[in-house]
């Protein structure tokens, strides 16, 4: 996605009735064979915490990012970084890394 197809628009921050402080993270970490080794990272004090111990453990495997949240049926994930190579259409899918 390009930076012109964003819509950013001003908020405001009361909108919001609940935050979490100190987020869990997954981190996957895909091969070239498309083999993904998930990792559940807890304590981090922020995303820059999770960018620097994720580059310090890619060893050359592609990364993607998500974010852990709870809702009524369990516990999701919002993706903050990177993309599913295995997903149809993923940005990824023509990177030569994950061709097969």
């Amino acid at each position: 996605m390009s930076a012109e197809k964003i819509r950013a628009t001003l908020v405001d921050p009361r909108y919001v009735s609940q935050e979490n402080p100190n987020p869990v993270y997954r981190v996957d970490f895909w091969d070239e064979d498309r083999v993904c080794y998930e990792n559940r990272i807890e304590d981090a004090e922020s995303i820059v915490d999770v960018l620097a111990w994720t580059e310090a453990n890619r060893h050359d495997r592609y990364a993607v990012i998500w974010v852990e949240y709870t809702y009524e049926g369990g516990i999701g994930m919002t993706r903050l970084h990177g993309w599913i190579p295995t997903e149809a259409g993923s940005s990824s899918a023509n990177d030569p890394y994950f061709r097969q």
